[in-house]
């Protein structure tokens, strides 16, 4: 027999794992009775093995039978398999068994039952032999009859609120609310067969040992929120947006940047507060002191190796040696850009750049930048360097980006690598005052008056080691931190400035009109109301602790001037996420009372197939070719829609394409379009040919050889798809009800059946 162990990554070393086969009492070596020589691991199994049994049945035909465990401190946890293979089959395995059930139990609780079994499907759509309530029944029954001892509230509610006609299963979830309040940390799901009622598969997370907080005793929402804000000062600043436009007669997409005053919270965390005490919740810190492991799983872990094709690189081949206008134009540009010559000369007569007679140049690259206003701008980039292996030499790297037209310096950075014999490197502790006053300067000669708008951020921390610094500023406007805009100068102690680089807006600022932080908070809780939910942790010895928790959304920006929450990207915050609409629960036809397809019309409308959501059907009023498609993809699972591609129409006045509904969806289904659905569905290598007009025996007397419709009646009749006789009525018009009869009848029939075979209608 062959045995898999299981490996519980989050129980670690922590777990004792066995997986050895369950030996029969009466198999014992020494031959004497199991009864008196069992040992205390076999009876405790042997029980689990019994009380399981009194509660699903295994079924006798699982002849073969594998187990594994593992104990964590005083609770072991049993999987035990039974399976029958099949009896072709040369090998044993339990994840191929032709039937198998699994179960995993500990403590006298069952976790987690699955029955699999070979069933052979059917594309065919069927309705449940068992009614919805029945089902539901049966659902609640399972969920105590595995764990009859189950303490608290449990919620049952099916997955979907409609029956399915292609699928033999029903799903239902498991939740657990208290005094009305989720516990979501208790959970599960069942899954039974819509047809007989077995049950397939049950998992459960559950702590009925749970002694919960008392909710009657919970701060209030203001109590709460008034908490909250205390702890979590704001911080007000401005910051970069982008409005989107649409421009549909110039199909232009318009992109404009423009500044808000925000509020953010300055503390991260904290957000989970207990709701008795208004304190931060202990429940983390709790969990630490109990060394928390999540008791209630089998954690598996499945690795795949992940692998990653070449990228070939296509070759080109080009015979035209030719140069393009765009070509032509490109090199047009280049000849106005700053030369590397002109470049390199700046370059040296700048004061704070200090160019090693040593550098030579690596590479010079013309790219582009945005400029203060936005706009791109070409940019010409040099990388320059000197490396050596002699250790008394440095290796030096200087990095430059210039305007391509104007020359200015817009960013440029340096660095040493000093030889391990050097006479060079530095060792001289940095000054900050000095530093800064250096970076002062340098800004200045850089960006002009502009520099004098950024404020140092005091982010440096200097120890006797340090020997450069990097200085970072952010501009202010308005007393208020614009923090998009940033600029950073890096300067070493002997007064070399070897970095600058900075970002500018040159836009509008709105006035930093503020309201106060109480306001802003006052406002920001009329709409964002904290979750109010039980949660919790079990320890190594599976007692749960429960907390009763008020939950704040952590993050959130708030438009500082009117106090209203706002997006990421400065929109109101309520209407950006404003929920749609709930659906209006579909509602039974008022027009099919004592209408002869009555039944069959109610029962398809509770699985969902419905021609319209409207109040009425108008049952003997003919279907469209629209309703039909319908009925086919909800009923039978096909779709004909092929068969009526959308139009596609030029417009002059657009100067473009555009796509319209076929026409012919709107037309009444007659027969004779009917047979070019089957023929469209069901011999389809014919449909061309169909098509063809004048060249088919007409098929019955009341079809005219120039009929659109013979070639589509005459090969649907030659192969069988509608029934015989010596007149079709290709003209004649189908009702709703007749239709949705027909298809209740295919549906119902037991026999596999293909969509033609309704061609009664």
């Amino acid at each position: 027999m062959k045995f898999r162990r299981l490996i519980s990554a989050a129980l670690g070393v922590l777990l004792a794992v066995s997986a050895v086969p369950y030996v029969p009492a009466t198999a014992q070596d020494n031959g004497t009775s199991s009864k008196t020589e069992e040992n205390a691991e076999t009876t405790a199994m042997r029980n689990a093995i019994l009380d399981i049994k009194k509660r699903v049945t295994i079924p006798k035909s699982l002849d073969k039978f594998e187990y594994e465990t593992k104990t964590q401190y005083d609770t072991t946890y049993y999987q035990f398999r039974w399976y029958r293979m099949n009896e072709n089959d040369d090998y044993d395995d339990y994840y191929d068994a032709e039937e198998a059930v699994s179960v995993e139990y500990y403590n006298g609780f069952i976790s987690i039952y699955r029955h699999s079994v070979g069933r052979n499907g059917s594309s065919k759509p069927s309705f449940a032999k068992l009614s919805a309530k029945e089902q539901d029944d049966l659902a609640k029954k399972y969920l105590y009859q595995l764990n009859p001892d189950l303490k608290g509230n449990p919620v049952i509610e099916r997955t979907s609120s409609e029956m399915n006609l292609f699928r033999n299963t029903v799903d239902y979830s498991i939740s657990r609310k208290e005094s009305g309040i989720d516990f979501g940390s208790n959970y599960g799901s069942i899954t039974i067969d819509r047809d007989t009622g077995e049950l397939l598969e049950y998992s459960l997370k559950w702590w009925s040992d749970a002694k919960l907080p008392d909710a009657s005793k919970k701060l209030s929402v203001k109590e709460v929120s008034d908490i909250y804000a205390s702890r979590k000062p704001l911080k007000a600043y401005y910051d970069l947006f982008t409005k989107y436009e649409y421009n549909a007669e110039t199909d232009e997409h318009i992109y404009t940047p423009y500044v808000l005053a925000v509020y953010e919270p300055t503390v991260s965390g904290e957000n989970e507060i207990d709701a008795l005490t208004g304190k931060y919740t202990s429940l983390y810190d709790d969990r630490e002191k109990f060394s928390y492991t999540d008791a209630y799983s089998w954690s598996r872990y499945d690795s795949d190796d992940v692998a990653y094709a070449p990228y070939d690189e296509e070759a080109y081949d080009d015979d035209d040696y030719d140069l393009s206008d765009a070509e032509k134009e490109a090199l047009e540009k280049e000849n106005e850009y700053l030369s590397y010559e002109e470049a390199l000369k700046i370059i040296k007569a700048d004061e704070y750049i200090v160019f090693n007679k040593e550098l030579v140049l690596k590479s010079n690259t013309v790219s582009s930048y945005t400029d203060d206003y936005g706009v791109s701008r070409p940019s010409r980039y040099l990388k320059f360097e000197f490396t050596s292996s002699d250790e008394t030499k440095d290796n030096i790297y200087l990095n430059v980006t210039l305007d391509a037209y104007s020359g200015n310096i817009i960013s440029f950075s340096k660095s040493y690598d000093y030889g391990d014999k050097s006479k060079n490197k530095n060792t001289t502790v940095l000054n900050e005052k000095t530093a800064l006053a250096t970076a002062g300067k340098a800004a200045k000669h850089f960006i002009g008056g502009k520099a004098g708008e950024y404020r140092y951020d005091n982010n440096m921390e200097i120890d006797e080691n340090t020997v450069e610094g990097s200085f970072y500023y952010t501009r202010y406007v308005n007393g208020l931190p614009a923090v998009f805009d940033t600029m950073t100068v890096w300067v070493d102690s002997r007064g070399e400035v070897l970095g600058f680089g900075h970002i500018y807006h040159e836009i509008e600022f709105p006035e930093a009109n503020l309201v106060t932080e109480e306001e802003a908070y006052k406002k920001l809780f009329e709409r964002m109301k904290p979750d109010l939910y039980y949660t919790g942790f079990t320890d190594l010895q599976l007692a749960s602790h429960v907390y009763l928790t008020y939950e704040f959304e952590p993050n959130y920006l708030i438009n500082a001037v009117t106090g209203e929450r706002i997006t990421s990207r400065g929109e109101p915050y309520y209407i950006a996420e404003k929920k749609s609409e709930p659906q209006k629960e579909a509602k039974l036809y008022t027009d099919i009372k004592g209408h002869k397809y009555e039944k069959e019309i109610t029962t398809l409308f509770e699985y969902g197939i419905r021609i319209t959501d409207s109040e009425t059907l108008d049952p003997d009023g003919a279907i469209t070719i629209e309703e039909f498609a319908k009925l086919c993809r909800q009923a039978h699972g096909t779709n004909i829609l092929g068969l009526y591609p959308s139009e596609r129409k030029y417009n002059k006045e657009t100067d473009r394409y555009e796509y319209f509904e076929n026409h012919m969806l709107k037309k009444k289904l007659t027969r004779g379009e009917l047979a070019k659905i089957y023929v469209y569905t069901y011999a389809n290598n014919c449909f061309t040919a169909a098509g063809i007009e004048g060249i088919y025996a007409p098929p019955y007397k009341n079809v005219s050889q120039d009929n659109p419709y013979c070639g589509y009646i005459a090969i649907a009749k030659a192969k069988g798809l509608i029934s015989d006789g010596e007149e079709f009525g290709y003209n004649t018009t189908l009702s709703r009800g007749k239709c949705l009869k027909a298809f209740y009848d295919y549906i119902a029939n037991d026999k596999e059946k293909e969509l033609y075979e309704i061609a009664a209608i």
